[in-house]
């Protein structure tokens, strides 16, 4: 198996070489962090539901939807990203595509129990340890191969995501950010060299010796007939999932979504697991709502 270890790229190349690597059907892995702030949407994400645009635009933050599933993500320097390339025929990959996340995640994990971290799998596919996300991973068919993409997070910008994504109040953007702040963990003051080296002899473990090899010509082409596709205007605005009431996604089991009350209250609900953790009246002081009484908010379950 070869290992691609660029370091630094730029927004556009963090995505484009492991889909490139997919269509050249090539397997390998690729370690790399972007030089530029960025956005990527899921491959079943809707641009006008999702996204803020008109702030993106002022931001001078570029938009890339990738080919494998998950969620809008806010993606920095801060963040190193681990990508894995197989072909569909490899005898590794399970039919369940999720199955093997327990197994791809491990060098992920493995760098944070090293870091004094107790992270685990929290199907399918997040990492968590003590209840917060410190890792957010996807997956998906990409020519004749399969992807699976993460990464760990040294940092993160909690005020840039809460203004990427469209919100229907400024009060849903505020308690956006603060269960970000509550339900998310990142990995700072660590050497980014250190989390690389234990992220190689992870990934060792799994596939045997890795062959390192630069980005090379062909692979380099690829990327870039690749990047004017995938972020062309008719790629980013094709048609997504859309939900009657605006829902977002924290972590696994974790989403902040609007109701409303009986009385016609707009609200908004923490829900974890398909329960109200928490909810807030839109302007007003919290609620306390009787978590067994959750038919009390319309729309706030019953859509999961």
């Amino acid at each position: 198996m070869d290992i691609y270890n660029p370091g630094m790229v730029s927004w556009w190349e963090s995505q484009c070489y492991y889909h490139a690597l997919a269509y050249l059907g090539r397997e390998g892995v690729i370690l790399c962090s972007p030089a530029e702030p960025y956005v990527c949407l899921g491959l079943h994400d809707d641009l006008d539901q999702e996204i803020d645009q008109e702030f993106c635009q002022g931001a001078r933050l570029p938009l890339f939807r990738r080919e494998t599933g998950g969620g809008v993500v806010y993606l920095d320097r801060c963040q190193i990203f681990y990508q894995v390339v197989l072909r569909r025929e490899n005898r590794l990959i399970p039919l369940k595509r999720d199955q093997f996340f327990s197994r791809i995640l491990k060098p992920a994990i493995d760098v944070c129990l090293s870091l004094g971290i107790k992270a685990e799998l929290a199907p399918p596919a997040d990492i968590k340890a003590g209840g917060r996300k410190c890792s957010g991973n996807a997956a998906g068919d990409i020519g004749q191969a399969v992807a699976y993409v993460g990464n760990l997070m040294l940092n993160f910008d909690y005020e840039a995501m809460s203004r990427v994504l469209k919100v229907p109040s400024p009060a849903y953007r505020r308690y956006f950010y603060e269960a970000m702040q509550d339900n998310m963990l990142v990995l700072s003051g660590v050497d980014m060299r250190e989390v690389e080296s234990g992220l190689i002899s992870g990934f060792e473990k799994i596939f045997g010796k890795l062959r390192e090899r630069p980005i090379d010509n062909e692979l380099q082409d690829m990327a870039i007939s690749l990047r004017e596709r995938l972020t062309s205007d008719d790629w980013l605005s094709m048609p997504g999932r859309r939900l009657p009431l605006r829902r977002i996604k924290i972590t696994e089991g974790l989403f902040l979504q609007e109701g409303e009350t009986e009385e016609g209250t707009k609200v908004l609900c923490l829900m974890r697991d398909g329960q109200i953790e928490e909810s807030h009246a839109v302007g007003d002081s919290p609620l306390a709502f009787d978590r067994k009484g959750t038919e009390r908010v319309s729309g706030a379950s019953g859509i999961f």
